[in-house]
Parts: structure tokens; sequence; C-alpha cells
């Protein structure tokens, strides 16, 4: 029996095996009983987990001691997912995630390390005119032709990739020219892989909730900054009321939804209350993530960043919701302790633009490859991630000592000019480099040199042990992650000249 055959059984298997559980825990009448039948499953699961094992411990460990984050999982199982989502959902986080591991595995002996997921942007169109988006000055008008969109998902597949996020414009704006179709029509021919949806959330009607809801792959996390007078600030009167009535849609269809909170100064009190997280909950928000404002795009103006005091404070709150709330919270600039630094230049993830550029990042508009361009020379993703540019930004994340500041934007942004600089790396769309260069460069100068004095002892505390939740040690993550990030560049930049 040929390896791929194996793979497909050994999925049916695993597949059929969680689908049945997953109704048991549907069903169940206690929450005694529904802890009880979940360790079950990943007791299941940890034999076929292979290198993913660890991490099933550690979620095992969680439910035992009944973590608050984990009563999550009643709520999305018993009341908020339909069978189709929560199946969906299930397949491509445990299935997938355990079945496809000799793929990765094989992949990295041949030298490449396949990201977590990447960002696609098919579109910067948008019915929405927000201040301080960071893609406004994209042109409005440029999007990937379906064929292309679904070539690069393809690509991913290959790699291993099954989750995707998808970003913009709007994506649920997104129409291909020649054909017609929508993102919603991609999600439907991909329908192995998982797609995590930014939106406005303002074109999410009935008729367009139900199809999302039939498909079962598609998770929007609606964009919002605060709440009524905090987001229609931002975004335009009437918003709020849109937002609120796309959620009560998605609940109603039992589609997994989040949040997504760019956090300026003026907002930052705010979203890092709890007041704001309960009512998020309050509205079957069932994950979210929170971003730094990043001054680029339009109208880029440095008085909207969060004071590093600020950022302080959310990441404090963010990590004390986590050991209180139930709903999953990322946020991509405090959370490098966890993460092993900045995920940036593939080394977890990154960006490809709706002209075909392949960006570090979604806030990085610089880039040195084209989709399309590599596709002519007979190449893709891979040659993409593992490009000296890429490889450039991983190293220069190695030698960052202070997690609390990962971001090679505006934590590190001596990094960002050396390697675009080294490797030409050209702008994007018009105006990119004004991050690199002028008064927001020399603003961002000062403001890294505050946080890392704000945040550094902090962070000497967090490796010294100082930190630690109830399920894991902070500071074994720190480490393991370090012994990891090095080895996997030596394996990645073996040969090549960076």
């Amino acid at each position: 029996m040929s390896d791929p055959v194996l793979i497909r059984v050994k999925k049916k298997v695993v597949e059929r095996q969680i689908y049945r559980y997953l109704s048991r825990l549907a069903n169940t009448k206690s929450e005694e009983e529904f802890y009880q039948k979940f360790d079950d499953i990943l007791e299941n699961l940890y034999r076929f987990a292979g290198p993913n094992r660890p991490a099933i411990e550690n979620v095992r460990k969680a439910f035992r001691k009944k973590h608050p984050m984990t009563k999550l999982a009643p709520l999305l199982l018993q009341k908020r997912l339909s069978k189709v989502a929560r199946e969906r959902l299930a397949k491509n986080f445990f299935v997938d995630w355990v079945t496809e591991a000799k793929k990765r595995e094989k992949l990295e002996e041949e030298g490449f390390k396949a990201p977590w997921f990447f960002v696609v942007s098919p579109t910067y169109a948008c019915n929405l005119h927000c201040t301080g988006c960071y893609a406004y000055e994209y042109k409005r008008g440029e999007g990937l032709p379906y064929p292309a969109f679904s070539r690069i998902l393809r690509e991913a597949n290959e790699l291993g990739i099954r989750w995707l996020t998808i970003s913009g414009g709007e994506p649920f704006y997104y129409r291909d020219k020649k054909t017609g179709k929508t993102l919603l029509d991609i999600a439907e021919e991909h329908n192995d892989m998982y797609f995590q949806v930014y939106t406005n959330g303002t074109l999410l009607d009935e008729k367009t909730v139900e199809r999302v809801a039939k498909l079962g792959n598609i998770a929007p996390a609606i964009s919002q900054e605060g709440f009524k007078k905090e987001t229609e600030e931002r975004r335009g009167k009437g918003i709020w009321e849109k937002i609120n009535k796309a959620r009560k849609n998605l609940y109603k269809a039992g589609v997994l939804q989040g949040f997504s909170i760019t956090v300026t100064k003026q907002n930052a009190d705010v979203v890092s209350s709890d007041e704001f997280i309960d009512d998020l909950i309050d509205k079957n928000c069932s994950f979210g993530w929170y971003f730094i404002y990043i001054p680029i795009g339009r109208k880029p103006a440095v008085d909207f960043m969060p004071t590093p005091q600020q950022r302080n404070h959310l990441r404090e709150k963010i990590w004390e919701w986590r050991s209180t709330k139930p709903v999953f919270i990322g946020d991509f600039w405090n959370d490098g302790p966890w993460v092993g630094g900045c995920i940036a230049g593939g080394r977890k993830y990154f960006h490809i633009n709706a002209q075909g550029d392949i960006e570090p990042c979604v806030f990085i508009h610089f880039a040195v490859d084209n989709i399309y361009k590599l596709w002519e020379k007979g190449q893709g993703l891979r040659e993409a991630i593992n490009s000296p540019f890429f490889l450039s930004i991983r190293k220069h994340q190695l030698n960052n000592d202070n997690w609390l500041t990962p971001c090679t934007i505006i934590d590190r942004p001596q990094y960002l000019r050396e390697v675009v600089k080294k490797y030409k790396a050209y702008p994007t769309h018009k105006g990119a480099e004004t991050i690199i260069q002028g008064e927001i460069a020399h603003f961002l100068d000062r403001y890294s040199n505050q946080i890392d004095e704000l945040t550094r002892p902090e962070f000497e505390k967090m490796e010294a042990g100082g930190y630690d939740s109830s399920v894991v040690k902070l500071s074994q993550v720190i480490k393991n992650h370090r012994e990891k990030n090095k080895k996997e560049f030596e394996i990645q930049s073996k040969g090549k000249i960076v």
C-alpha cells in the first residue's frame, strides 16, 4: 500500500472517530461528562499525533484542570456551531493537523519548513473608507484573477498548509472580472482548507451567511474599533448596527465568528476593558485578534499609535483574559514570548497582495518576489518562503533578545531598513517607503527604544521563570522556541548566502 493511500485510510479512521465523539459531546448532559468525553478524544488523537503529541498533552492538561478557556469548547459544540461548522472545524484543526504531520516532516527533511499559515488579499476593493486603513494606498481596482487565486491555494495545500487567512480590501467584495466567481466559490472549490476572513461585516446579509453556513469552512472575524462611538468615528455612521446584525445572522446560522481590533492611542483604554471583551463574548465571538496601529496606508499618522504604556497594559489584560474568559485571543505584537518572536518573513506566515506581490507581512509593503513572475520561472511559494530576502528577516529575528518587542516594523525598525536596502526590495504601492525614511522612521526609532526599555525587565523575568500559566511554563516555551528557531534557520539557510 503506497503512502498516499495509507494517509487517506488513516485520515478516514481519525475523521470517523472524531465525528462520532463530536456527536456525543454535543449531546452530553453535564459538564463532567463533557470534559471526560473530550479527554477521550484527545487520548485517541494522541496515538496518531506523532510530532504533535506535546501540543495534545498541553491541551489535555488544560482540560483536566478545567482552565477557563476550555469552557469555550462546550459553548462551540453545544450552542454556537452547527453540525457542519463543528465537523469542518474538527477536520481542519484536528484531523488534518494529525494526519498531515508526516508530509510536513518529509518537507523538513528536505530543508523546508512550511509556515503555519499565510494571508492572501484577493482584492483591495472595499465599500468603506476607514481612517488609517493600512491597505488604502494599494490600487483599489487590483485583484487576483480567480485561476491565480486558486493556484496559490493548491500550492499551499501541497506544502501542508490547510489554514488560510483572507484579508483585503473587503474579502466579501471580491469578484473575478472574467468568471464572476467570489470568495465563497474559492471556499467551495478548496473545501479541504479552512479560511479565516477579516471583514468589515457589512456584506454579511442573511443570504451570504446562509451559504457561508453550508460551506462550513469560513470563519469571519469582524473588525470594530470599540463600541458604537469608536467604531463609527473610524468606519462611518451606521456601521455599528450593521456589524451587530451580521453577528446575529452568523450566530443564528451556527457559523464560527470572531473579531479584529486595531488598537490606537484613542481607543486603547476601551478595547482593553473587561466591559468590552465581555460584550464580544456575549455576542458569541469565539476568537479574536488585536493589532497595533501601524503608520502606513491612508494618511499614516504616528499620533494613532498607542503609547508603550498602553501597549503593555493591553498585554497584561489579554494574558489575564486568557486565564479567566472563554475566548481565544491572539495579539501579534505582545505574544512574542509564546510564539518565538516575530512570525513574519515566512517563519510562520507571510502575505500575498492583490497584485501577486509576496510581502513578509501584511504591514510590510515591500517585496522582491511576485507570484506571477515566479510561475514564469517554474517556481512558486516554496522558493518565495525560502528567498534570501525572507531568510535575512528570519536571521535578524534570531538576534532579538526581547520578544516583547518582536516587530520588524515598529520594534526593530533598523532590521527592516537593512533588508530592504540589501535586497533592493521594491515598495508595493506609492508611499510605502515612508515607513523606513523621514519623520515616521525617526519617530519609530524613539518609539522602539521606549518600548524596549519598558518591557525588557519584564521579558527577562519571563525567561527566568517569573511567569508561568497554569498549563505550561513560559520560560520553557521561550527556551524551546530559541532552540527550534535556530535549528530551523540552519536547515533552511544551508547552502545559501544570507
